[in-house]
């Protein structure tokens, strides 16, 4: 059985894609002992990662929304963009939709 180094990505993982493409490059910083201990407080009270809101910081001082609303307003509008392509299409029925009671 081998075991994975915290450095170590399963062969499995992927990058994330953000709102404006995917998320390659690495920001890193130092900061005291307190601070460290404070910050990762603050983010467990409010239930994400120290990855998470530094990305939301980030992002919010480049583009003034963060990252998660970034992302959660492309999933709306690739909701949207789809739902008109149903619209102008119809539905898309495959063939093995017909053994089950469709039309014929």
């Amino acid at each position: 059985m081998s075991t994975l180094d915290e450095n170590d990505e399963p062969a499995f993982a992927r990058g994330v894609a953000g709102p404006l493409g995917k998320l390659t490059e690495d920001l890193k910083t130092k900061v005291d002992e307190s601070t460290d201990k404070v910050f990762r407080q603050h983010c467990a009270l409010n239930g994400t990662d120290p990855s998470t809101l530094l990305r939301d910081f980030v992002y919010l001082t480049c583009y003034g929304k963060t990252w998660r609303a970034m992302a959660a307003e492309k999933l709306i509008h690739d909701e949207e963009r789809i739902g008109a392509l149903r619209r102008l299409t119809g539905l898309f029925e495959g063939p093995e939709f017909e053994q089950r009671g469709g039309r014929a």
